[in-house]
């Protein structure tokens, strides 16, 4: 059965509370609606008795095993914007001009969210796109999620999102489902893992009963991630420091680097997701030292599984429920052929400034560095698409350069270029080195000049060569920042 809501105004979804059983918590639901989605959605499309594979995975191994009887079958809603609507007979979705392929409906489309009949926390598995997100502001990592309906297969680029069931998994089980959901989504080798599946996981043996409930450590968080068949770097705060920026930086370039990050907050007795960020509107003031792009972002836009997805938090000062600075530890779930850490990178960025004989680049005291990891396929797709804004010589040399898969890229800013998003200099460094390699680079270059690291079959730096090109032909007046790893959000 379907049921289409036409949503004129907030008052408007509390029709969900003569369209859905108690079970599903219609007026909770709605509230949270209500608090977190923007205008722009106008119009929702009830699915009932929808199979959903993450509810039936814990409705077998436990709903079904208590005393009080629960349904199977969940409730989906669709959501979409004022130019849709629904003809219950044909069970057709239009728009206007009164057509409705499955591309032109998608562009209309905001995403889905499950409901399952639970009586409390009843959000499943949900996508909602970020662009509909009440307050959602900057960039995050997204996926490409197909939703099929009535015949129609519909596309939402998103992060995948829950709320906790309390009585068998919790916000650490939440997040890294939501995780390893994105992963199953964004690259082929990850399969799909339920959220029971993933409760299980986290122990060798079969915890069963209550243990789920009471928690997760943070090595049991590392387990699931590891199992799932991800390689998962856990970075902790040093405690002996009252401000380790190095932690943040090294979680700012995790981020960016286009990897959901994993945060443990002991105090708050809470765990999240970490999807994406928001630079400063006005760049930091110079400190006389060297910047790093963590000095520039101005929140952190995180998956909760007490809230909407796509929540902002504050990286300092302003207190609110948490900001960044109540974060302990991190796991950052990186994939098999990554070997230089990011802490690693960090240590090698204030290197670089020797080069300056080589190159035109900023003295450290008027540099912001960024570094993220990319894939050499990636790059080459970026310089493609602003080949005008690339010297010929240099783009000969970055198509011929036997990369390997992942790198790492590190760019060099003035303030007065990071404010137009464009760099000074770019390292692409291998990420498959030795941390006890000098030079672990692939390419150093300026808008002048490119520095190319020998290096031979096996990737290894050959006794610390490097060859220089002056770049000819067509000079470069320009180099645009490299943001592909994450989208930015368009608000509607």
């Amino acid at each position: 059965m379907h049921t289409f809501l036409r949503i004129n105004s907030a008052a408007d979804l509390n029709q969900l509370n003569k369209s859905l059983a108690p079970e599903f918590a219609p007026n909770e639901v709605a509230k949270k609606l209500e608090a977190g989605l923007s205008a722009a959605v106008r119009g929702i499309l009830i699915e009932e008795d929808y199979v959903d594979k993450d509810y039936r995975s814990t409705f077998y191994n436990f709903y079904s095993k208590k005393g009080l009887g629960y349904r199977k079958d969940c409730v989906r809603l669709h959501f979409f914007d004022g130019t849709v609507d629904f003809d219950a007979k044909s069970l057709k979705l239009t728009h206007d001009p009164a057509y409705s392929s499955d591309v032109a409906l998608t562009d209309h489309y905001f995403g889905y969210m499950v409901l399952r009949p639970t009586g409390i926390n009843t959000i499943g598995r949900s996508v909602i796109s970020a662009d509909v997100r009440t307050g959602a502001q900057g960039r995050i990592i997204t996926a490409t999620h197909k939703v099929h309906l009535l015949g129609y297969t519909l596309l939402v680029q998103g992060f995948p999102w829950m709320e906790q069931h309390i009585d068998i998994s919790i916000c650490a089980h939440a997040a890294c489902w939501a995780m390893l959901r994105h992963f199953s989504q964004r690259f082929p080798d990850y399969r799909e893992q339920s959220l029971y599946e993933i409760t299980m996981m986290a122990e060798s043996r079969n915890p069963g009963g209550l243990i789920p409930s009471r928690g997760l450590k943070i090595q049991q968080a590392e387990r699931i991630l590891q199992v799932a068949g991800t390689f998962p770097l856990r970075i902790a705060k040093d405690v002996n420091k009252r401000d380790d920026k190095s932690f943040y930086r090294q979680l700012a370039a995790c981020i960016d680097s286009g990897f959901p990050v994993f945060a443990a907050m002991y105090k708050k007795r809470h765990a999240i997701a970490i999807v994406g960020y928001r630079w400063r509107q006005v760049t930091s003031p110079g400190t006389g030292e060297l910047r790093h792009a963590w000095d520039e972002i101005d929140s952190l836009i995180v998956i909760d599984d007490n809230q909407l997805p796509y929540v902002t938090i504050p990286t300092r000062g302003q207190r609110a429920t948490y900001t960044a600075e109540d974060i302990d530890t991190f796991l950052v779930p990186f994939p098999e052929k990554l070997f230089y850490p990011p802490q690693a990178v960090e240590s090698l960025v204030p290197l670089l400034f020797n080069f300056g004989s080589f190159l035109q680049i900023p003295p450290p005291k008027e540099t912001i560095a960024r570094y993220f990891i990319t894939t050499g396929s990636a790059l080459r797709r970026f310089v493609r698409n602003w080949e005008s804004a690339f010297d010929p010589k240099l783009i000969e040399i970055l198509m011929n350069v036997s990369f390997t898969q992942f790198i790492w890229v590190v760019e060099l800013a003035t303030e007065s270029e990071w404010g137009v998003r464009q760099v000074s200099a770019r390292a692409i460094i291998d990420a498959t080195a030795s941390v006890h390699e000098r030079l672990p680079f692939w390419i150093f270059h300026s808008k002048d000049n490119v520095l190319v690291f020998e290096r031979d079959e096996d990737g290894v730096n050959v006794g610390d060569k490097f060859y220089e090109h002056p770049l000819s032909g067509r000079a470069m007046t320009m180099m645009p920042r490299m943001e592909t790893n994450l989208s930015a959000i368009v608000t509607k």
